[in-house]
């Protein structure tokens, strides 16, 4: 007993968050557990709440992007609902099991599409829930066509993960890149874990250099449209700027006056905290009324877009 109420202790958390506003918040989420929107000519997105894709209905079988460990069992029966179609082909976005974790649950072994770096983080991962990739391509781009429909592939860069795709739908006027950003919310953790900042705020231009009017972008409810990419742009915008006024404000030797000279991590670590609680201060306050989430996850934004001004 006294264990159990430790433990109990231990992980209770106080925290206390600005409520999210309306525009955030998205759509109910059925009963079901699962939400899907027609996004016209066969093609559909569906959310959990927490995740996001899309598949694509073919005149030959089901095109699925990703299979999120979230959606689980419920993205083929989701399917199931819409056609009786089998689903044939399967594309990876990237190689994260919150968005490929539940890929051995389509039956029948439908071809599994990834960039070949994709393919190799998975070999490494040796996970059964995310089968390796049958069909793989190196290089930037590859066309996949299934019963006249068609998907455009395109590796930019590692904006997020190596291998990470774009996958176009230029029929349709959609485009799916998912954890580029979350829509009409600010990006979480640092900006969605991204591998190298530059790269992530290039590939916010890349995205609009694609002619589309929907966006999927991997999480939460919603699909979004280019100007919540420009949205996300001019948060990233200040969020870099900030940071350089925080570098120029924040002294060294001042922010760590109190620690001793000795603990050179310690010194390190206060220093930069001190420019991130400062770069967090000169954020724009406005961005509560334009991102939801703008409170929880700004420190974690500040913090990366800090160490790549220091490093990048």
């Amino acid at each position: 007993m006294g264990n159990s109420s430790g433990t109990e202790a231990h992980f209770t958390q106080k925290a206390s968050f600005a409520p999210l506003p309306d525009f955030a918040i998205g759509p109910d989420i059925p009963s079901s557990g699962y939400l899907t929107t027609d996004l016209g000519g066969g093609l559909y997105g569906i959310t959990s709440g927490l995740v996001n894709t899309m598949f694509l209905v073919t005149k030959r079988g089901v095109v699925v992007l990703d299979a999120p460990r979230d959606l689980g069992d419920r993205l083929p029966a989701a399917i199931g609902e819409v056609t009786t179609q089998p689903v044939t082909h399967l594309v990876y976005s990237h190689a994260h099991a919150d968005h490929t974790g539940s890929a051995d649950l389509f039956p029948g072994s439908p071809t599994v599409v990834a960039h070949e770096l994709t393919g190799n983080l998975l070999k490494m991962a040796n996970d059964p829930h995310r089968p390796l990739p049958t069909e793989t391509f190196g290089g930037r781009h590859h066309t996949l066509n299934v019963g006249g429909e068609r998907l455009e592939l395109e590796y930019p860069g590692d904006f997020h993960q190596p291998g990470n795709l774009f996958v176009h739908a230029p029929d349709h006027r959609v485009l799916a890149v998912i954890d580029s950003f979350t829509v009409k919310s600010a990006p979480f953790f640092r900006l969605l874990f991204t591998a190298h900042v530059p790269t992530y705020v290039a590939s916010l231009n890349w995205i609009l250099d694609y002619p589309f009017d929907t966006i999927v972008t991997g999480h939460m409810s919603q699909f979004g449209t280019p100007e919540d990419v420009e949205t996300t742009k001019q948060y990233v915008a200040d969020l870099h700027s900030s940071g350089q006024k925080a570098l120029k404000m924040v002294e060294y030797n001042d922010a760590v006056r109190h620690v001793p000279a000795e603990n050179r991590q310690a010194r390190l670590k206060v220093y930069v905290d001190t420019v991130v609680d400062t770069a967090a201060d000169i954020m724009p306050k406005s961005w509560a009324d334009r991102l939801g989430g703008f409170d929880i996850f700004l420190k974690d934004n500040v913090n990366v877009v800090v160490w790549s001004l220091l490093n990048d």
